[in-house]
């Protein structure tokens, strides 16, 4: 895909109202009947009203605080967040907390208190902090429900503080699956064009149950762009939680790649026999491909692939005909690790054992 210019949502539905103009008609004019249609829905105002109004309880304002080393505050900053647990565990994104020397969370109520980060995944953009547990009595957690079973054009609502604008809901749908943010390491995000803006990040996006499918995070800030945001899948959120939850620094798996997807076009270009599957450009020294031997084929002159790069087609039996494909079977991984790979190598097959390793954090 083109490169995103992406901004942190730390946009939207426009509804158009089409009026009919009617002219006068004089006593000898023949009018025809006019045809009526029924209006299409948008959304059951009510379902959105009953999630507004179950949800609102377990959303939070997030309020930031940064020092430097003088204890000078040298920033302030503002997102969202949702209660996911009884026990006062709220998840946000690891950029509204990421640096803080205070962190305050506002309930729908008015209650201000102070909250600690219990862990953060700043590859994923997540975070996890935590208050008192009796500032939360009473109030029900949202669930985490399958984004793997979120198709485009479904409902999505998008809640929080867009500008610290209180208790904020905003309707659209799904637009796309799979994103990826260039500039950025998120991968695999949910596209929707309900409207984030500034304050929404961490906040929930939302199904038709009012369970959570995403977690709001970036927009579109390409010139022109309207209604393009970006939320982290909520099972990616799931996968990372027992990590968080114990504090512990998340360590990311990692080959140590750079590759094409591979197309008809590009199979035809490089006399490739398949033309699906992750074609190796080039392999990171000292990496889990190089020891694993896989070998990449370099760019030519004119920046374009060479000839001669390994071809990816499976995963521990798993075919990879994305980039995709290998990016979700590689994450639900551990540092550590094994995983197979199918190779086509200069017109034959063959299987190599790569053991992942952990992600440096400049890749």
């Amino acid at each position: 895909m083109g490169k995103v210019n992406w901004k942190i949502v730390a946009g939207g539905v426009a509804i158009f109202v089409l009026g009919i103009a009617v002219a006068s008609v004089g006593p000898l004019t023949s009018v025809r009947p006019q045809m009526t249609f029924a209006q299409p829905a948008l959304y059951d105002e009510g379902t959105v009203m009953s999630i507004y109004d179950k949800s609102t309880p377990a959303i939070v304002e997030i309020d930031v605080a940064q020092a430097s080393l003088r204890g000078r505050v040298i920033g302030e900053g503002q997102g969202s967040g949702f209660l996911i647990n009884t026990d006062g565990t709220i998840l946000t994104n690891n950029h509204v907390v990421e640096g803080a020397s205070k962190i305050l969370v506002v309930f729908n109520n008015g209650k201000t208190v102070s909250a600690n980060v219990v862990g953060t995944d700043s590859i994923h953009d997540l975070a996890l902090i935590k208050v008192d547990p009796s500032a939360v009595s009473g109030v029900t957690p949202l669930t985490l429900a399958d984004s793997n079973t979120v198709k485009p054009g479904q409902m999505a609502i998008a809640m929080g503080f867009p500008f610290g604008l209180d208790e904020s809901i905003t309707v659209g749908v799904i637009s796309g699956l799979n994103r990826t943010v260039s500039g950025s390491r998120l991968t695999g995000m949910l596209q929707t064009d309900a409207a984030l803006n500034p304050g929404n990040s961490g906040g929930p996006l939302l199904n038709a149950n009012g369970e959570v499918i995403g977690i709001n995070t970036a927009i579109e800030t390409q010139a022109g762009a309207e209604g393009i945001g970006f939320a982290i899948p909520s099972n990616v959120a799931r996968r990372a939680l027992p990590a968080l939850s114990t504090g512990k620094s998340l360590q990311r798996p990692w080959m140590g790649i750079s590759y094409l997807a591979l197309n008809a076009d590009l199979a035809r270009q490089l006399n490739i026999s398949v033309d699906r599957g992750i074609y190796i450009v080039n392999v990171i020294p000292e990496s889990p491909a190089e020891k694993a031997g896989l070998k990449g084929s370099g760019v030519s002159q004119n920046r374009t692939p060479s000839p001669g790069g390994d071809v990816i087609t499976a995963v521990d039996g798993h075919s990879v005909k994305s980039i995709f494909d290998l990016l979700t079977y590689v994450s639900d991984k551990q540092v550590g690790d094994p995983v197979t790979l199918s190779v086509l190598r200069a017109g034959s097959s063959t299987e190599l054992t790569l053991t992942l390793g952990a992600r440096p954090s400049a890749n």
